[in-house]
């Protein structure tokens, strides 16, 4: 679980430095591009303030990097100059200047230009400047910004991973602390409990007073339920450890763990609905235990009829226990999965509180997901999703 959490936090913290990386990058980009049209128009526009027969004069009409061509008319549209390339069609700079736009970007075939127009009293200047090479610039600059941006990722990925994994350590120090006393307190209960229950089964067989036999009964009862207490924590301290995952035939599985406790059930109903030869990696023993809380959680929380379900969906297989009984609050669903957690439901005192904690660390070790459908007096359903 804790694994889980490491990695969590390691995409948190790289997701967050990519989006405000991507939020930069692009912000560079696009100022970056709007400071070079500006760039770009400034001087057009200084160019048009030059007269006209100047630019001429000095040839000015396409011998620099980026050419520069214009097109003089008089104040009748008649074209009184021209250097515009051949490969723009007329068609292109009378739509600009019928549009009276001051700027456009046009593009003909795969050259991009940038068209500028003044009106003087004379007339009218249209200037046209090749823009492909500030485009090839931008388009340097995006796949330089995304490798920086892949770079800078990964980068923080690793030292994310390793400083998650630093953070998470006293976290994983503490559970480990928790299962070892855990482990070791409930081994030093068994022993004492398996004598105490002894103890009670030979006093079984005495002679005793009404009274002495209620005692003894409840005793019975009681040392029973710190048996169970016990297992059930014995078996949460190993939940943490890893387990050995192995091709389980779950449908099989299912199927016999619910027949076997349909027995324990006389005059309930217990539908069962399994898809053949279905597998999955796991420990076969854990999954028949967790099967085996839900369905006792059914029998204690309902009297009706208890549904058994196990199919394939896409990139799952999903097991579902249902029951027709008092159902579960939504304020006490997100907590149900707590230890020792009983809920104002729960009408019944048997359990120790642990089943469905234990269900709980089974589903993690399995890299499964518990979900809950719940509502109250409409009775519960629990869907386990496993990978496949």
């Amino acid at each position: 679980m804790l694994e889980m959490i490491r990695k969590r936090l390691t995409l948190l913290f790289s997701g967050t430095f990519l989006l405000l990386l991507i939020l930069i990058l692009v912000g560079v980009y696009f100022t970056t591009a709007r400071l070079l049209d500006q760039t770009e128009l400034t001087q057009l526009k200084n160019i048009s303030n030059r007269d006209v027969f100047e630019r001429i004069e000095h040839g000015e009409d396409g011998l620099t990097p980026n050419p520069i061509y214009f097109q003089v008319l008089d104040e009748t549209g008649a074209e009184q100059y021209s250097s515009l390339p051949d490969d723009l069609t007329e068609g292109t700079v009378q739509r600009f200047v019928s549009s009276a736009q001051e700027t456009e970007k046009v593009t003909v075939e795969d050259h991009h230009f940038l068209l500028y127009q003044r009106n003087t009293n004379e007339g009218s200047i249209v200037l046209l400047k090749e823009t492909s090479a500030t485009r090839d610039t931008l388009q340097r600059l995006i796949a330089v910004l995304s490798g920086i941006a892949v770079l800078s990722t990964l980068i923080l990925m690793g030292i994310s991973y390793v400083l998650a994994g630093r953070a998470v350590q006293p976290v994983q120090q503490a559970f480990d602390r928790q299962r070892r006393f855990t482990s070791d307190a409930s081994h030093e209960l068994r022993t004492p409990l398996t004598i105490l229950y002894s103890g009670i089964e030979l006093l079984e067989a005495e002679p005793l007073s009404r009274e002495g036999q209620t005692i003894l009964d409840d005793l019975k009862a009681e040392t029973t339920s710190m048996q169970l207490l016990v297992a059930d924590l014995l078996l949460l301290a190993r939940g943490g450890q890893a387990v050995t995952l192995q091709s389980v035939d779950f449908s099989t599985l299912v199927s016999k763990t619910a027949e076997r406790f349909a027995h324990t059930l006389p005059g309930r109903t217990l539908r069962i609905e399994i898809e053949p030869n279905l597998s999955i990696k796991g420990d076969a023993n854990q999954l028949t235990r967790l099967l085996m809380v839900f369905l006792e959680n059914a029998s204690v929380y309902s009297d009706g009829a208890i549904e058994v379900r196990l199919f394939k969906a896409p990139g799952e297989v999903q097991l579902t226990i249902a029951d027709e009984g008092i159902g579960i609050p939504k304020s006490d669903q997100a907590k149900i999965f707590e230890r020792f957690y009983r809920g104002d439901h729960a009408r019944h005192g048997t359990g120790t509180g642990l089943g469905l904690a234990i269900a709980s660390s089974i589903a993690d070790a399995h890299n499964a997901s518990i979900e809950v459908d719940s509502s109250p007096n409409e009775g519960t359903r629990f869907t386990i999703h496993f990978p496949h």
